[in-house]
């Protein structure tokens, strides 16, 4: 499992928490925006709405209401490592403009 970009264990952030309703049938809470989470399983998976197959993730804090049922798409998360320096990097760009002389 190592292999997969998400590793077992590592924490992520959720970038992206619109979720359909049908979600509640499989969790009694879903991920929020920003709310960081750690990965307990990474497994294939058909996405709701495409039927595509995906990385999917089950996450530590929120197990589904049935053992091995359900999961959240891949792509609704980042490292929260990769987080920290994306937001590190948006802090000095402003920074930078904010110190900026006026033309």
């Amino acid at each position: 499992m190592n292999a997969l970009p998400h590793p077992v264990g590592q924490k992520v952030v959720c970038i992206h928490a619109h979720f359909p309703e049908a979600a509640l049938e499989a969790f009694d809470h879903l991920p929020q925006q920003d709310g960081v989470y750690t990965i307990r399983e990474v497994f294939w998976a058909n996405e709701h709405g495409t039927e595509r197959p995906m990385l999917s993730v089950r996450l530590t804090e929120l197990p589904p209401i049935r053992q091995g049922w359900g999961g959240f798409s891949l792509w609704r998360f980042r490292l929260l490592e990769d987080e920290k320096e994306v937001r590190r990097r948006e802090r000095v760009k402003e920074k930078q403009k904010s110190s900026e002389p006026w033309e």
